[in-house]
């Protein structure tokens, strides 16, 4: 054994020995493990996705198959697979060889980064209201306006389509309508503040984040009193190579629904019951006459195209896109264009600097039609289009100033308006030492518009008829810059996390128009439609400028301690040109706390809940949106007068508006409540909030005296309005394999209450109707433009029934019966009693234009490539005015209804009046305020996406081909095309004065990336 040991050979031997010993343990525990990464929603391979060994450097990257090979400590490792945009997987090996793992695109809200005023934010350090929108969602829904695809889509937003004009947008109101005046939202687009997105294109957009509380909106000041929605639009991915992608759909639409009207055999009849003549001698022989509502309405195309690059290295990011869409209206001679092309780029210039730029350029041209929609609704269904010679049917035979609306749209229809706009951002980020960073951002809005309309000479009818041809040109424009710097300090610690940004903003506005006219033209051929070839002496002229400042300093802390006590505290004063120097500065601030209450200690056992959060904050936000010189006497020249002896004409000027020095901002006062929590390793989020905003010294313009001599009534802080009510949000989400699946609804109340009127201006009524009656009255103690008229009580049977119950006027048998609920006493006060007659104080509240609620919610799945996706929107509770059936002033058309229904003698019907041609029943009253409740399917999508092994042959990284509609079907009790009317104030709201109808859609498209 000595001579062994002793021996080279042998001692080399029992070293060997002793170290296969030593470390036999370690690699017999080595284990390898392979598989390969897919896609959940189509089962493609995942290129490039990192496999890594939990607490450990050792890791793999997938191949082009998606395959990996990773040699790990033991059979007991657990690997950590991610890759940008998928969930995070984590699988234990459990002595598995061979592991395949499917991955999901991310929808973790946990750690969800959100973009708030001036920066960014995880969404567990979030203490304000905030909600969040991403592109796929908003592509779901085609067309030119992101602002109605972003209805039904979140809790306190409540959207309504201005019209169904093509390119219109919509009016959104968030958690209510807090003024008198603009209720509108501010919009920011990637750091550009503006009050108008029209020229945005909705498939350049990455996110949407909404502010609704003042937690998240004071950063703004006194543009954030009616909340905030920050639009990122898409922007480079850091190391990834260029991605080319085209986009494309076509499609048609269509009138959502027809209004029922009488056909020619009805009409025939109840002109007859109105005459009380045989003038039809046989209705029935007139048959079904024309439709008008055929004449004017059309399916029409609507077209997208987009193509982009998308891409970036280490130093520099690019998006860079193109879009053209195109949209022909459902009612004729109608039609918007637009062109979009947008380059977002950034340049890393080296640690400390980084430069980028956000800028979309926008061409746009629009044909507007006649008003045709109302006429086809009035004209009566006993004419064609055009009589035996040929000639546009004259329809004044009946009286009244209705055209024939085939008429209008022949000759009317040159009426064009287009223009260029370019909005964008210019910034530069440096890096201060360690924990600072200074930002400066310059923006600007530039748009041009121009307009043109041309009428020839026509005649139709004493009443619809030009006798001069003329031509009116017009031209807008507007230039808005916007400077902003901000220094932000950001520092973690292992307990603290501090975030305090300070900043200086400034933006300015200049804008001005000219119009000018001239009749007479030698010919209506484009080549000679130039003002200098119309009649000098017909020319007219007009026009207008105006501008607007403001300075801002801001200020803003957010501290989070152990990753659960939150606190958020800001400031913002701004100095506002519109406002007096002596309230030229408001001071806007805020505060918020929030609770991560799963990240105490003691929830660190529990299992049911993944995030519990409570949040609560405070804060004064501002409005400025009145008139541009409130605090200012306004002038205008132009004013001749011919006196003195040689009869001169002596120029000279006007008051047109009062001044009002003391005029102040618009503040509103916020309280809100928050909730958030996930379950069931997030399949299942909801969030809810109670909120409550108190707006004071809204600002309107009461009446003054006739002997001041003035039009221009002074503006004044007059009111103050409240809203409060509830926000909720609940979400599922899950994948099982390759299926996967998600349910989500969203639930707002809103109570509307105008709780101070001040004594000059104590109600304000609104909302003209035909027969001379204002729909609305905003009062103390009623939410604003409530519903006001009389109240019926059914309908006259027997004329003595009319001539011994109190009467309006002289209603008979068949006339409406208002009831008597209001008189006076000696001394003019109201009783609230009966006094046997009806007059104005019968007059009562009749519901009001703001739903109690409103809902949404979507359900959408994804299986082997193929992709559902459907929403739905409902609102419950509010009114509507049907002003185009109560406005009557000649023998029009009545809707089939009241042809079914009507009186025709006594016993027949207590619902619906006789045949009259205005009178009295005619008057504002409950008989034409309707529910304006609603339920609708926004959208529904199928798609189906080609597996990657397939198209990845072809150099093709996706290509997905899809159907969609939109508004496919709605549920409504309104008589109407649709119930919703955003009205041109906060005091129409709700009332239907016939605008052109919201349209379906259906279509067919495709997106492919290479």
């Amino acid at each position: 054994m000595r001579q062994f040991l002793t021996n080279p050979e042998g001692r080399r031997l029992v070293m060997s020995l002793l170290l296969l010993m030593l470390f036999a343990p370690i690699l017999s525990a080595q284990f390898r493990v392979t598989g390969k990464v897919t896609d959940a929603s189509d089962g493609s391979p995942i290129i490039g996705a990192t496999v890594k060994e939990r607490g450990t450097t050792n890791g793999a990257i997938t191949d082009v198959d998606g395959s990996y090979a990773l040699t790990v400590a033991d059979d007991r490792a657990v690997l950590v697979l991610n890759y940008t945009g998928y969930a995070e997987q984590i699988v234990e090996v459990e002595g598995r060889a061979a592991i395949d793992v499917v991955m999901s695109v991310s929808e973790n809200l946990i750690e969800q980064v959100v973009v708030i005023g001036y920066g960014t934010q995880k969404k567990s350090d979030l203490t304000g209201a905030v909600g969040n929108i991403k592109a796929k969602d908003i592509e779901r829904i085609p067309g030119s306006s992101l602002e109605q695809a972003l209805q039904g889509k979140l809790a306190g937003v409540y959207v309504v389509p201005a019209s169904g004009m093509p390119g219109s947008g919509a009016t959104i109101r968030i958690r209510g309508t807090g003024t008198l005046n603009n209720a509108s939202p501010l919009f920011v687009v990637d750091g550009m503040l503006l009050d108008d997105i029209s020229f945005l294109n909705p498939q350049d957009v990455e996110s949407v984040e909404v502010l609704k509380d003042a937690s998240a909106t004071a950063i703004y000041g006194n543009r954030g009193a009616n909340g905030v929605i920050i639009i990122t639009t898409k922007r480079g991915n850091k190391g990834e190579r260029a991605l080319i992608s085209f986009s494309s759909y076509y499609g048609s639409q269509a009138v959502t629904r027809q209004i029922p009207m009488a056909n020619a055999a009805q009409f025939g009849q109840l002109y007859n019951e109105l005459t009380n003549s045989n003038y039809y001698a046989d209705p029935a022989a007139l048959g079904e006459g024309t439709n008008w509502q055929d004449v004017i309405f059309r399916d029409a195309p609507i077209a997208n195209a987009q193509i982009s690059a998308n891409g970036g290295s280490d130093k520099f990011l690019y998006n860079i896109s193109a879009n053209y869409f195109k949209q022909e209206g459902i009612v004729r001679e109608s039609e918007f264009q637009r062109i979009t092309v947008r380059f977002n780029n950034e340049y890393q210039v080296n640690p400390f600097i980084r430069l980028g730029n956000n800028l979309a350029f926008n061409n746009y041209k629009v044909q507007n039609p006649p008003n045709v929609v109302e006429s086809a609704y009035r004209m009566p269904p006993v004419f064609a289009e055009r009589d035996s010679t040929g000639a546009f049917s004259d329809p004044t035979f009946f009286g009244g100033a209705i055209g024939n609306p085939a008429a209008d749209l022949y000759y009317k229809n040159n009426n064009h308006a287009g223009g260029n706009r370019l909005v964008g951002t210019v910034y530069g980020d440096i890096k201060l030492f360690k924990y600072f960073t200074f930002r400066s951002n310059f923006g600007v809005d530039l748009f041009y518009i121009n307009s043109k309309y041309y009428e020839p000479v026509f005649m139709v009818s004493n009443s619809q008829l030009n006798n001069e041809d003329k031509l009116n040109l017009g031209y807008n424009e507007a230039r808005t810059w916007l400077w902003e710097n901000t220094l932000t300090y950001d520092q973690e610690w292992d307990w603290l996390h501090l975030n305090v940004l300070g900043g200086y903003t400034s933006q300015e506005r200049h804008f001005e128009d000219f119009g000018a006219g001239r009749r007479n033209f030698p010919s209506g051929e484009d080549e000679l439609l130039y003002l200098n070839a119309g009649d000098v002496l017909t020319q007219t002229n007009s026009g207008g400028a105006g501008e607007w400042a403001m300075v801002s300093y801001l200020g803003r802390t957010n501290i989070t301690l152990f990753d659960r006590y939150l606190l958020t505290a800001s400031l913002r004063a701004d100095g506002s040109s519109r406002f007096s120097p002596d309230n030229r500065w408001g001071y806007f601030p805020s505060f918020a706390v929030g609770w991560n209450i799963t990240q105490e200690p003691f929830m660190s056992a529990q299992r049911i809940f993944d995030r519990l959060k409570i949040r609560a904050s405070w804060g004064i936000v501002g409005n400025d949106k009145t008139q541009l010189y409130p605090s200012f006497g306004t002038i205008t020249g132009g004013l001749g007068a011919i006196f003195g002896p040689n009869e001169t004409l002596n120029q000279g000027a006007s008051l047109i508006f009062l001044s009002n020095p003391d005029v102040r901002w618009e503040s509103a006062r916020q309280t809100d409540v928050g909730l958030e929590l996930a379950l069931l390793q997030g399949r299942f989020s909801a969030e809810v909030d109670w909120y409550n905003r108190y707006t004071y010294d809204i600002l309107s313009q009461p009446p003054i005296p006739a002997y001041v001599g003035s039009q221009g009534i002074p503006v004044v802080n007059v009111a103050d309005v409240l809203n409060r009510g509830w926000d909720l949000t609940l979400n599922w989400r899950e994948t099982r394999n390759r299926f996967s699946y998600n349910v989500s609804l969203i639930y707002s109340t809103v109570h509307n209450e105008v709780k101070k009127l001040d004594k000059r201006r104590s109600q304000i009524p609104n909302g003209g109707t035909a027969q001379g009656d204002l729909a609305t009255l905003t009062i103390v103690g009623q939410p604003i433009g409530t519903f006001y008229g009389f109240v019926t009580d059914g309908v006259f049977q027997t004329a003595d029934e009319a001539a011994s119950s109190p009467r309006l006027g002289n209603e008979t048998a068949g006339d409406l019966k208002y009831k008597d609920i209001n008189g006076r006493d000696a001394d003019g006060n109201l009783t609230g009693l009966p006094d046997g007659k009806i007059d104005a104080d019968d007059r009562t509240f009749l519901g009001s234009p703001i739903p109690d609620f409103n809902y949404g919610f979507s359900l959408g799945f994804e299986f082997m490539g193929v992709d559902v996706a459907a929403d739905f929107f409902g609102v419950s509770g509010n009114k509507v005015v049907n002003a185009k059936a109560l406005s009557r002033f000649a023998v029009y058309n009545w809707e089939e209804s009241f042809y079914d229904g009507r009186w025709t003698g006594a016993g027949t019907t207590n619902e619906k009046p006789r045949i009259t041609n205005g009178g009295h029943n005619y008057r504002m009253s409950d008989y034409w305020v309707e529910d304006g409740s609603f339920f609708r399917m926004r959208s529904l999508a199928i798609g189906y996406s080609l597996p990657r092994t397939v198209i990845s042959k072809i150099g093709l990284s996706r290509f997905r081909i899809y159907a969609s509609g939109t508004n496919l079907w709605t549920k409504q009790q309104y008589s109407g095309y649709s119930p919703e009317f955003p009205g041109s104030s906060v005091f129409t709201s709700g009332i239907d004065y016939n605008p052109y109808p919201i349209s379906k859609t259906y279509l067919l498209g495709f997106d492919v990336s290479f």
